[in-house]
């Protein structure tokens, strides 16, 4: 893959809106509001060129705004962008250390038509940022690592904003268990999806949900380690719409009487997660999952009571509707090959598989489900990180599962190039690939696999023997490249991973941890091939003959 038209030139119109002459009033509101984002994305938001960026790019037309991880953005950018009186519908915030509430309310002051809001990582925000929000058309808000918002700033957003019907937060620490009581009160009936990151809640404060929100279809209570059965039942009986429910780690129901409330899972859930649970009663865990003849999506990794005769009761019912199915986790060791056999047997319809850290598991039970042409296409996402992985299950997986977008393979030391050739020649839909550890792997079958797929995630860490030759091929390859995982990489160097975050078109995440250097460790650029290679290594040229 290579950029786009189109994208090359944007890329060029965003390193000279300060020598294209007018070049604002040509371009369309959606390139606008695209260029904002990309300047965003590669901190060319500088003061020398602020008012550039603000003469040719705001205007009241931009509804659209999405700002990613630039310390640029502060409150004066955030001040010009609200001077110019759009009618934003929606607006991302994340990352932009530097804005405060001014900044804040500067830009959502009057916005009667936002529809989706999203606030995150912005630690100098406080409550009274909120305050500014009141968009009666407002149904989507997500606020994470906001250390400073409290209960007093999410009953103004609420009440402000009745609106709303996905609500988010996480990990902002001042917000109590309170604020579920209060988001019931004010939100009620319009409330369909909660994610609240509260792991204090307790019954009383899941009962007012059951009894202000009955139309709620999702509910995160990861976490809840005070939540028990009598209260998971009213819930149910309460929100009866409810398709999707999260409850790993809810370490309460580890107990005999509490996992009862397994028999009272509402029959609408489409997707479930026990990730964490520590049951062990097996005939509760099998009798509960077997009503669920809704289900689409379900994690079970981390639970005892599964093993190879619970999954096969359980798949015999569930499995031919599953889309998506988790039993990773190195907790259980009971399940083995004989376990997936009722995977392959049941589970016709599958997209997603997770089988990460089975340690009794070599995978080739599943070998007829990749064989089946049908099959094989539905696969979506594949998990396969067990150190006793078969080396046929993954040859089949490369050759037939053309639809395949992510696979995570990491710590499977027979990978090699060889799986990266299959991969790059049949499936030209993967985006996202893991194989930390697969010190088989070169750059060789780096490159290949980049020049043949839309790679956007990437985990190299741990492959030692990789260089910048592969950098500069994912440069010139893998435009939408979001993220990249590199630690212990030694070989590459800083300099060609920031000139691959450079010809990326969005923000490109780099985790390069790589041990200490060296002493006298010297890196260069060869001029003959553009690698950046070891220059202390090198032979040093005879010194010129004197005349």
């Amino acid at each position: 893959m290579v950029k786009a038209l189109g994208d090359l030139c944007l890329c060029c119109i965003q390193q000279h809106l300060d020598t294209i002459p007018n070049v604002g009033a040509g371009l369309p509101t959606l390139y606008k509001e695209r260029l904002i984002e990309r300047l965003a994305y590669h901190d060319l938001l500088f003061k020398s060129y602020l008012p550039h960026v603000s003469y040719n790019l705001f205007c009241e037309a931009l509804r659209h705004i999405k700002l990613y991880k630039c310390q640029q953005v502060d409150d004066h950018f955030l001040t010009l962008l609200g001077q110019a009186r759009c009618q934003l519908e929606v607006l991302v915030i994340h990352g932009c250390s530097s804005v405060t509430d001014v900044g804040v309310q500067a830009v959502t002051e009057g916005q009667q038509n936002l529809c989706v809001l999203e606030l995150k990582k912005l630690p100098k925000m406080t409550s009274a940022g909120l305050t500014s929000i009141a968009s009666p058309v407002l149904w989507q808000v997500e606020i994470k690592r906001c250390p400073l918002v409290t209960c007093d700033g999410l009953s103004a957003l609420t009440r402000q904003c009745p609106a709303i019907k996905v609500l988010h937060i996480a990990h902002c620490p001042k917000l109590d268990r309170q604020s579920y009581t209060v988001v019931a009160a004010q939100l009620g009936p319009v409330l369909e999806e909660l994610d609240m990151g509260i792991p204090s809640i307790t019954d009383q404060e899941l009962g007012s949900l059951a009894e202000n929100c009955p139309n709620l279809k999702k509910l995160d209570l990861s976490g809840a380690k005070a939540v028990g059965k009598e209260a998971l039942i009213k819930l149910f009986q309460g929100c009866t719409r409810l398709q999707n429910l999260d409850l790993s780690y809810s370490s309460r129901l580890a107990q005999a009487c509490e996992c009862q409330a397994l028999w009272t899972l509402p029959q609408s859930l489409k997707e479930l997660s026990l990730c964490g649970v520590l049951i062990e009663d097996e005939q509760v865990f099998v009798e509960g999952l077997q009503r669920l003849r809704c289900l689409s999506s379900v994690r079970l990794c981390g639970v005892p009571a599964l093993t190879d005769a619970t999954l096969s009761q359980v798949l015999e019912t569930i499995g031919p509707n599953l889309e998506s199915l988790d039993i990773s986790g190195g907790f259980s060791k009971s399940l083995t090959d004989e376990g997936l056999r009722a995977v392959s047997k049941y589970c016709v319809k599958l997209q997603e598989l997770c089988l990460s850290l089975l340690s009794q598991v070599t995978g080739v039970t599943l070998v007829p489900v990749f064989q089946t042409a049908e099959r094989a296409l539905n696969f979506r996402k594949l998990y396969l990180s067990c150190r006793m992985l078969d080396a046929s299950v993954l040859s089949v997986v490369a050759a037939t599962c053309h639809e395949l977008r992510l696979l995570e393979i990491s710590g499977v030391v027979l990978v090699n190039d060889e799986l990266l050739y299959q991969l790059a020649e049949n499936c030209h839909q993967l985006s996202h690939l893991g194989i930390k550890g697969c010190r088989q792997v070169t750059n060789d079958g780096v490159c290949e696999l980049v020049r043949h797929c839309p790679i956007r995630s990437l985990v190299l860490s741990g492959i030692h023997s990789l260089t910048d030759q592969c950098i500069f091929t994912l440069a010139n390859s893998c435009p939408l490249l979001e993220e990249i995982y590199l630690n212990g990489c030694a070989q590459i160097s800083p300099a060609a991973v920031r000139y691959l975050s450079d010809c990326c078109i969005g923000r490109l995440f780099v985790r390069h941890a790589i041990p200490n250097a060296v002493p006298n460790q010297l890196m260069a650029r060869n001029l003959d091939t553009g690698e950046f290679c070891r220059a202390d290594l090198m032979p040093l040229a005879p010194p010129l003959s004197q005349t």
